[in-house]
């Protein structure tokens, strides 16, 4: 289906991503990058990884009141805003951009939000190349 398609997890190092093998189960190319805290991917960040080819973008952060650093999951969901705003303004739809406060214990009904987005974006940009 989407074989040729790639999509982009952005993450603190501290969420359990990475490790997650049922995240490999969407036909496409997943990148995983870990940066030591949320707070730590940049709006650049975010758009180098649309400019290197992903169709669908996660970036992912602790859950509220959890960070390490104490805000940097707030400041990672600022960063997606704020990215989001410059992706409208260069023609690049913000829904192929999402934000998730990432549960420690419980990634269950995490992974199937992640997922249940990138079969989203799978299915539409299919349809796209398909025109």
């Amino acid at each position: 289906m989407g074989e040729g398609i790639k999509l982009a997890i952005l993450c603190c190092n501290y969420t359990n991503l990475a490790e997650r093998e049922d995240l490999y189960e969407v036909p496409a190319r997943l990148e995983i990058k870990r940066f030591p805290c949320g707070g730590h991917i940049e709006i650049t960040d975010i758009l180098r990884a649309f400019r290197e080819g992903a169709e669908g973008v996660c970036v992912c952060a602790c859950e509220q009141g959890t960070c390490h650093n104490g805000k940097g999951n707030e400041r990672a969901e600022k960063k997606v805003v704020g990215a989001r705003a410059i992706l409208q303004e260069i023609g690049i739809s913000p829904e192929w951009l999402s934000f998730y406060y990432v549960p420690r214990l419980d990634a269950e009904a995490f992974v199937e939000d992640v997922k249940a987005f990138f079969s989203k974006v799978l299915k539409e940009k299919v349809e796209e190349r398909g025109k």
